[in-house]
């Protein structure tokens, strides 16, 4: 982990984040796996007999002297696998797989495979390798979604990589093949034609000291905490799971002992754990923890512990760019995918893509754009060369926004890419985007582009002005189509497919909200007439007495209040498992309360944010010891709604899961006979929570600096220390940033400092944490929201 001296000039190496950043491997969870000595060793090929092998897809196996296997295929072809849909949407160009026939083995006595492989694949920056276990025992693999006994590993171009795959928790009592993918994604720009990969030294192996990947209770000689370290003011605990009579913090220099505490037991539905609490030491430094033979590894506390971070979840951002040519990354992309209507066409290619798999998602992108201003409005006095990189970033984002608009109502949503293409337009690997007139997209578009007119106005005031009028015109698109249509649902694979009605009004008033501000503030290119109309401050506190309808406010048979539903009928419980917006209903009652502090109704948008503060604060009550803000609450019953049910769980149907569904309420918290607390979603496919509790995190940002809140700010606090290791795995899920970091999903762009996955999981229908080393989608995927859910919090706590 580099000081603050160490880090700011290799950001001046990669010219201000202009280059891809190299990581620090040895605070790498590989790197350290990789040191753990094997105590039982098995070798699954002998390096000679080649009938063990057998191919599939395209491309060849060859046998080379060494006991070396060779896997050569194309980049690309002109033709899609067999299956795939017409039109290419959401399609690679195929895969060739080598089969090692492994006989109905019996792996349980081995717990990771070890192997050496060299890419030798001319203009590649990111070369990978995926792996897929089948196992025909008890439990089957893969499993029904595909992801469970998959992996990934990004790879290192022509040079040997030692590569290992822990899988202590997969089943494998009747192994009957394991198999190596290569898949031919296209050429980025730099490529060759052909892939080349070369295999040997194939082996099963035991270790003792194993990563943990399953359940609460953390192992007994770790201590786990935020390894990016804690703020200087505030609670700042760590958890063990020995008990011991005392710990100490002490100076990383000087090894002097700073604070002794007294380890504080807890037991709970998680397990027994000991929290040790060193909260009263404020002093900037770097520490360790200690006790008796536990020692932990230093972290820093400082008044600004988000600095390298931030800095790194930008640099993910600017790796992720697409269209345009990523220093050590990839070249200009993607400008054969194509918007179309009314008879004429745009490019889409421009702001972030949406994940590793490179695909585009313009709404995600718009939120992106948000979070990246309002934390560029939160350090530019502090920090004025982040401040100007940030902005810098988000002008990419909201040209994007703006340019995939048709100024009628529609524009470009999304296209499902999942590949480079050759960026000729005409020819087969051309993607169709798909293109909406729809409210929600809308009204949200409408509040990114005002409230970055505002932030942009001393910048570039002629973009300034066209954010604020496209923001009009948005708004009033989605007003009119709104009233036409009410709740539309987008293509099912938008972002917004779950929306609800509260979602929708939430959004409405917040978005309202952004256009008055830009009034108020009198932007220099408005006029007098523009700065006195009150239109946008009613449709604010319209929409807002409208979603406040959907507020739990109190009942007898509910155990918790403050809430929100789907409708005002109070009968579904809003719920969010892969794409989170929980946050909207507070940042729209905070623009309201902001913009119209004179309102009648003051006291009850207040009384809304107190409502949904104590909620937060009831179901934080059960995230000891580790502070991860729970799912939320569910009725027993709504395992029977056939109707909201699609919408939030995609992949799967009503009829196949809904008995999934009961089970996955009945291992939550029973609240009372009707009602239980998850820590974790209902969710079956799409699983992965790095979304979900960083938007709840964002609701209690808002909610601590308008309430004048600690309680509230510490618990979002405690959103940002799960994310760098503060959870029972140990490890920092924003990959370079903190120690224990794993490789994470970035598929065609490989490893990128700075990215988040989609988050923690469960296995099957208990509400633990899963968290293997497997490296797939969905959960380990590096996400754009992940990214900009966390910059969301940074901007109110750094």
């Amino acid at each position: 982990m580099k000081n603050r001296k160490e880090f700011d000039q290799q950001l001046l190496e990669t010219g201000m984040l202009h280059r891809r950043m190299a990581v620090d491997e040895e605070d790498s969870l590989e790197y350290r796996s990789l040191r753990q000595a094997a105590e039982k060793t098995e070798f699954l090929w002998d390096g000679i007999g080649t009938e063990v092998w057998e191919t599939k897809g395209m491309g060849t196996l060859s046998f080379l002297p060494g006991g070396i296997l060779r896997l050569e295929t194309n980049a690309r072809s002109d033709t899609w696998p067999e299956g795939s849909p017409a039109d290419g949407d959401y399609c690679a160009f195929g895969a060739l797989e080598a089969a090692l026939q492994t006989k109905d083995a019996d792996w349980q006595a081995f717990n990771r495979l070890h192997f050496q492989i060299r890419p030798d694949c001319k203009g590649m920056h990111s070369p990978m390798i995926a792996i897929q276990l089948y196992n025909n025992g008890k439990e089957k693999l893969p499993d029904k979604y595909g992801r469970e006994g998959y992996h990934t590993i990004h790879l290192k171009n022509s040079c040997w990589n030692d590569c290992v795959w822990e899988f202590p928790s997969l089943p494998r009592d009747c192994v009957t093949s394991v198999n190596f993918i290569v898949h031919s994604y296209g050429k980025e720009l730099s490529m060759d034609d052909r892939l080349c990969f070369t295999l040997k030294d194939i082996r099963l192996e035991y270790v003792s000291k194993i990563n943990h990947t399953l359940g609460w209770q953390c192992p007994s000689d770790t201590i786990i905490l935020s390894t990016e370290g804690y703020w200087s003011d505030g609670g700042k605990t760590a958890v063990t799971a020995r008990k011991t009579d005392s710990f100490q913090l002490c100076g990383a220099e000087s090894n002097e002992i700073i604070w002794k505490g007294v380890p504080q037991y807890i037991e709970n539905e998680k397990g027994s754990f000991f929290l040790w609490d060193f909260s009263a030491v404020q002093t900037p430094g770097v520490y360790y923890l200690q006790s008796e033979e536990m020692k932990s590894e230093t972290f820093p506390i400082a008044s600004h512990p988000l600095y390298q971070s931030v800095w790194k979840v930008v640099h993910f951002l600017y790796c992720e760019r697409c269209g345009y040519p990523v220093g050590g990354g990839h070249g200009t992309c993607h400008g054969d995918i194509i918007a179309e209507h009314n008879g004429v066409k745009l490019a889409y290619n421009g702001g972030w893509h949406d994940a590793g798999d490179v695909s585009q998602q313009t709404l995600q992108t718009a939120e992106v754009v948000h979070s990246l201003l309002e934390t560029a409005e939160r350090v530019k006095q502090e920090e004025p060369s982040l401040c100007q990189r940030i902005l810098e970033e988000a002008v990419w984002g909201l040209d994007f926004i703006l340019r995939m608009r048709f100024s009628d109502g529609y524009r470009a949503t999304s296209a499902g890419i999942r590949r480079w293409s050759d960026g000729f337009i005409g020819n087969m690997d051309d993607c169709e985007a798909r293109v909406h007139n729809h409210a929600f997209e809308n009204f949200l578009m409408a509040g990114v582009e005002a409230y970055a007119s505002q932030i942009l106005e001393e910048v570039d005031p002629p973009l300034s002005w066209k954010a604020y009028t496209a923001a009009c015109e948005d708004y009033q698109f989605a007003r009119r189509r709104f009233e036409e249509k009410g709740m539309e649902l987008p293509s099912f694979y938008e972002h917004s497919y779950n929306s609800s009605l509260s979602q929708y009004w939430a959004t409405a008033s917040w978005a309202a909200s952004q256009i008055y501000s830009c009034q108020l503030k009198g932007l220099s290119f408005m006029d007098a007439e523009a700065s006195m109309d009150k239109t946008y401050a009613v449709y604010a506190a319209d929409y807002a007495g409208r979603m406040l309808a959907c507020q739990e406010s109190g009942n007898s048979d509910c155990p918790a209040s403050g809430f929100f539903y789907r409708e005002p009928d109070h009968k579904q419980i809003v719920h969010f498992n892969h794409q989170s917006r929980e946050q909207i209903y507070m940042q729209a009652l905070e623009a309201l309360c902001l913009t119209q502090p004179e309102h009648e109704n003051r006291s009850l948008w207040e009384q809304g944010m107190r409502l949904y503060a104590g909620y937060l604060k009831k179901i934080f009550s059960y995230a000891q010891p580790y502070g991860m803000l729970p799912a939320g609450i569910h009725k027993m019953d709504e395992y029977q709604d056939d109707k909201t049910f699609p919408l939030l769980h995609l992949m799967t149907t009503f009829e196949e899961d809904n008995l999934n569904y009961k089970e996955q309420l009945q291992n939550g918290i029973p609240l009372n006979t009707g009602y239980c607390l998850r820590h974790f979603p209902v969710w079956f496919s799409f699983r992965g929570n790095t979304a979900i509790h960083l938007s709840s995190g964002k609701a209690a940002s808002i909610l601590g600096r308008y309430l004048h809140d600690p309680e509230l700010i510490q618990i979002a606090r405690e959103q940002i220390y799960w994310l760098f290791g503060k959870n029972p795995f140990g490890q920092s899920l924003v990959y370079g940033a903190g120690r224990n970091f794993a490789q994470q999903y970035g598929a065609l762009n490989g490893e990128m400092v700075g990215s988040i996955p989609v988050g923690i999981e469960t296995r099957g229908n208990d509400d633990v944490p899963f968290w293997p080393m497997e490296n797939n989608a969905t959960y380990k995927e590096v996400w754009t929201t992940s990214a900009g859910r966390f910059l969301w919090l940074a901007a109110d706590l750094y």
